[in-house]
């Protein structure tokens, strides 16, 4: 997916992250133990009407004539709560999003002593799915009930049809009661099928909801092959005429006609205040935007009609938070990176970072697991993963603020070793 997509707020990171889990787990039980109970209760419905056509018709069609209205049953049930899982879901993503953004940023929570105040919030976003979870388990309640209804009154239908057919001598007392145990089973089936319309709704709100994403055509493709390659790339890079707004903020005007040229091998800083569109203008540059109006060249070709794989290879980017992987130092320099680095040239890159002698101090070395839990992130944030950039080794340097939080000595570094 492009960028603009994730910007959305139904499509944040709390959603997203409810979606894989549940949505996918609701898919993968529709599929295995759903999908298992309905082939088992047809299964039993076929059977049922088959034995009780076979032994009794005319006592079989009298009976018979009970089963629309249990359908009708299941049918109403399933109207009724339309809707329901729908919105529901999109209740539970809103309090998904509460915990995530709590938890990944508890540090904050904590100093602020706001720990009673995210859990009410979080609370409060899980009245909705409450009271809807109420307002379906009454209705699936009552279909329930008016379902088991449907049987015993079918139950006496077939009694009393029975006994009128064996006072006329039309049947005997066995034959009514193979009718009376064969239906009895396939009304088994209807009744267990009845039961399990809230989880099919759930599962049709559920498949609908991951569908919408597979079948998605991302507007800026990076798994698209197609676009051309450079084999000599000299890194000259022109903005004519750029004019953008972001996707989720069409009200605000980040850029209005830019023009800006960048000769290769040449050092070009973007100066401006917070929200001038110095982030934006590497955004645009990576692809991750596609500019409203005026082209973005590089080499004098423009940027759509380059391979967007290999587009971003050649370009290394050190944002102003630095994404740590829970993984190992080594794994998250290396990450990125075209086939398998070698140690040596892990260890040199991360010198050039001066980062090595950090990461020697630490107990495990590279071998050290890093993530967002882990006390020592903060440092290999912005002192080793600027190592990533320089083991990339790309023909162009995107830094946003990169180095603002490094001491003098490792800006020093840094600053020598990209100039190479």
């Amino acid at each position: 997916m492009e960028m603009a997509w994730f910007d959305e707020p139904e499509n944040s990171s709390g959603a997203v992250g409810a979606r894989l889990s549940t949505d996918a787990a609701i898919v993968r039980n529709l599929l295995g133990d759903a999908l298992g109970l309905a082939v088992h209760n047809i299964t039993i419905l076929v059977a049922g009407l088959a034995i009780a056509f076979a032994s009794n018709l005319k006592l079989s069609l009298i009976i018979l004539v009970m089963l629309p209205f249990m359908c009708l049953n299941g049918w109403i049930q399933m109207k009724s709560m339309r809707g329901f899982s729908r919105d529901a879901k999109k209740m539970y993503e809103q309090a998904s999003q509460v915990a995530n953004d709590a938890v990944s940023s508890i540090r904050t929570v904590a100093s602020l002593s706001a720990e009673e105040k995210v859990v009410e919030l979080y609370q409060k976003k899980c009245e909705g799915p409450t009271r809807k979870g109420i307002r379906q388990g009454v209705i699936s309640g009552i279909g329930f009930g008016v379902s088991s209804s449907l049987i015993y009154c079918a139950y006496a239908a077939s009694f009393y049809a029975g006994a009128r057919l064996v006072r006329s001598g039309e049947t005997t007392f066995g034959k009514v009661f193979q009718v009376f145990f064969a239906f009895t089973m396939a009304a088994t089936g209807i009744s267990e099928s009845n039961s399990a319309v809230p989880n099919a709704e759930k599962a049709k709100s559920a498949t609908a909801s991951v569908f919408a994403v597979l079948d998605r055509k991302s507007k800026i493709d990076p798994s698209d092959v197609s676009g051309m390659t450079l084999e000599n790339l000299e890194g000259e890079i022109k903005f004519r005429h750029v004019s953008f707004k972001y996707p989720s903020r069409p009200e605000v005007q980040i850029f209005h006609d830019l023009c800006l040229s960048i000769k290769s091998g040449t050092t070009v800083a973007l100066v401006g205040e917070s929200g001038s569109g110095k982030s934006t203008a590497i955004a645009l540059l990576q692809r991750f935007y596609d500019p409203d109006s005026g082209n973005i060249l590089l080499d004098g070709i423009e940027l759509h009609k380059f391979n967007l794989k290999w587009l971003r290879q050649q370009m290394s980017w050190v944002s102003q938070e630095p994404a740590l992987f829970n993984d190992t130092i080594r794994a998250n320099i290396a990450f990125g990176i075209e086939g398998n680095a070698t140690e040596t040239e892990i260890v040199a890159a991360a010198k050039a970072a001066n980062a090595h002698e950090f990461i020697c101090y630490l107990q495990k070395g590279y071998d050290t697991i890093v993530g967002e839990r882990e006390s020592s992130s903060p440092v290999v944030k912005n002192k080793g993963l600027p190592s990533r950039a320089i083991l990339k080794g790309s023909k162009i340097l995107l830094l946003d603020e990169a180095t603002s939080a490094l001491d003098a000595e490792s800006e020093r570094q840094f600053k020598t070793q990209r100039s190479k």
